[in-house]
């Protein structure tokens, strides 16, 4: 939806910064902290926080990856319209990353405002957390210049593959 991601950019919802590594490793870690936290939650039978921390793990983690492209979101929505502009609409990630955390989001919003949620969602939206939050832990970022004026960020799996 590169009209969508336009659009963000635009209305200033999106805006270019400088590739800064430690903010990149800031939001993996929060990532990852989310991601134990739901885990806690859901053990504890706690669904509506394993929900909402499960969903967070996955907006930092490609937070992470928007960062690292020389990106920052201002809202949820325009994190998904980069994600799927920069990374997904290249072939760089596959179309079930975006699926999920849009699975994620729309289940976050349930329990958060309309406090409707299952622990059959819980449990998808926490094991697509793992999923997301490994596989962006599992990727170094290289950008390089296409000799045109344009960054190309290269996704390099280090241990895993993505599942798709």
């Amino acid at each position: 939806m590169k009209y969508r991601f336009e659009q963000c950019l635009q209305r200033g919802k999106i805006v270019r910064i400088p590739v800064d590594h430690e903010l990149v490793a800031k939001e993996l870690r929060e990532a990852e902290q989310d991601l134990a936290a739901a885990e806690h939650s859901l053990a504890e039978e706690n669904i509506k926080w394993a929900i909402i921390q499960g969903y967070y793990a996955e907006f930092h983690a490609l937070r992470a990856l928007v960062f690292s492209g020389g990106y920052r979101e201002k809202s949820h929505s325009c994190l998904r319209y980069a994600v799927e502009t920069l990374y997904v609409d290249e072939g760089l990630l596959p179309a079930s990353v975006l699926e999920d955390f849009n699975f994620a989001m729309r289940t976050r919003e349930g329990a958060d405002y309309g406090c409707v949620y299952s622990e059959a969602d819980a449990r998808d939206v926490v094991a697509s957390a793992s999923v997301v939050v490994d596989q962006m832990g599992d990727c170094s970022i290289e950008a390089r210049n296409d000799g045109k004026g344009s960054t190309l960020l290269g996704i390099h799996r280090t241990r895993a593959t993505f599942v798709g």
